[in-house]
């Protein structure tokens, strides 16, 4: 389909044939997520090329990933503020005792790989591709030398990525978009916060009660006798036993140092100056933990507006757990049954176009519900789409908004959209899309797309 050709038209695997095969593998996939390799692809022709690409040694992970970024460039040059929004996650195949090449990831018998991924969010919320990645694998090691390893040098550990993918991603987008690295807990790292003298943004929750510079006191001290900026009420999401809640907020801000670690000193480091944010929930319900951030960031924290901006940035770092999860719970990576790692690194890369368009697609809706499909959906698409909505084929000259063409798909998934309701989820747009595909597949047989008027 046209918009897989698009996000996948650069890869250079040295032959046609490949990116070709590229992108076939991602139209089918897109429309099949849930399923196994055999039962999205159909016949066993498809499926052996499929199995083939993966094997090609031409096939190389950053040779799909490189293309999809081109197209998530394309995506934000016209954004004046981007978030790149990073984590981590991890992928485990322990039951799948053939594939060669895995590595431990936890506790003693798991083995599998890593991904860490930088994830190209708008300042409205909506995902619109990957700009950079890591995927490694542990070695085994002697437990017995934690020390030692923390005490080596940052470009010798895994935390290193943090660092690596901030400045990759800022090398990747133009200078005319100002690029805002968002990163949860893990991302406390000092090295990081040393990349503010050299013009790089972030906003990362903190980890650590660090020390300020010149001084005796703390970071939660410093933050917590600070100014209240202001208070605002937010709707906590309902997880798991816990009910929806509503919780008020309130924010204080400080200007700090951070001390330079000891083992650090001689290395002669500037300590760098941040502004720290303090996100705290008053009263919460009997037996509920608190809702508490501390939040760092270059980005300035002096009035209420520019503290709620900094809250509601960070928010969006679940974007990128919702892209891991579609990868996971969606795509179902940890079910493939291909023999080697290098296999599955080559398979996951396909799997991520797939996932960012999902999840693209579920969040443009939600949050720029009155902008035209085709910011997401391509002419054969929201055509069929139409078509099978109204059963009509007089379509109209203007494609409808994207809360209605979401809403569309969701009903072709099973999405009954009553009242109480609310937004359609992951599931149902899966399901919906799958139909969609169909659907488009018989309207591009009938209308060529070089035939609308």
């Amino acid at each position: 389909m046209l918009w897989a050709a698009k996000e996948c038209a650069t890869a250079d695997f040295g032959d046609a044939r490949l990116t070709q095969r590229l992108v076939s593998l991602v139209t089918e996939l897109t429309e099949h997520p849930q399923s196994s390799l055999p039962e999205a692809l159909g016949e066993w022709s498809a499926i052996k090329a499929a199995y083939r690409f993966f094997s090609n040694q031409k096939v190389t992970v950053e040779a799909i990933y490189d293309a999809h970024r081109e197209a998530t460039l394309d995506k934000i040059q016209d954004q004046p503020v981007i978030l790149a929004v990073q984590d981590t996650t991890i992928f485990n195949f322990t039951l799948h005792r053939e594939t060669e090449g895995l590595g431990p990831i936890g506790q003693a018998g798991l083995s599998g790989f890593f991904l860490h991924s930088c994830l190209a969010v708008s300042i409205d919320g909506v995902a619109q591709g990957i700009l950079a990645h890591r995927m490694w694998t542990r070695s085994t090691e002697d437990k017995g030398k934690r020390e030692l390893r923390r005490k080596r040098p940052l470009e010798d550990k895994e935390s290193a990525r943090w660092i690596d993918v901030t400045k990759e991603a800022r090398r990747a987008v133009p200078e005319s978009t100002k690029v805002i690295m968002v990163g949860d807990r893990e991302s406390d790292i000092f090295d990081l916060f040393l990349l503010a003298a050299s013009n790089h943004d972030f906003l990362v929750r903190a980890a650590w009660d660090r020390r300020l510079h010149n001084s005796d006191d703390h970071l939660w001290h410093a933050a917590e006798n600070a100014p209240i900026l202001g208070r605002t009420t937010v709707q906590v999401p309902r997880a798991n036993e816990r009910p929806e809640r509503k919780a008020i907020l309130t924010l204080q801000a400080a200007t700090v140092t951070l001390r330079t670690p000891p083992h650090r000193k001689k290395e002669g480091l500037a300590p760098p100056t941040l502004n720290a944010l303090l996100v705290r929930e008053e009263s919460p319900p009997d037996g509920e933990q608190p809702i508490e951030w501390m939040l760092l960031t270059t980005l300035p924290t002096t009035t209420l507006t520019e503290g709620l901006q900094c809250l509601t940035w960070y928010t969006y770092r679940w974007r990128i757990e919702r892209y891991h999860y579609i990868l996971k719970s969606g795509c179902q990576i940890e079910k493939l049954q291909l023999e080697t790692k290098e296999r599955l690194m080559r398979a996951l890369a396909v799997y991520s176009i797939v996932a960012s368009r999902l999840l693209r697609l579920t969040y443009q809706a939600r949050e720029t519900p009155e902008a035209p499909c085709t910011e997401a959906l391509s002419e054969s698409e929201w055509r069929a789409l139409y078509t099978a909505t109204h059963k009509t084929t007089i379509v109209p000259e203007h494609p409808p908004t994207m809360q209605t063409a979401i809403l569309w798909i969701a009903k072709l998934g099973g999405f009954l959209g009553r009242k109480h309701d609310g937004n359609p989820g992951l599931k149902v747009l899966w399901r919906g899309f799958r139909r969609l595909h169909d659907l488009t597949t018989m309207w591009e047989i009938l209308h060529p797309p070089n035939t609308y008027g």
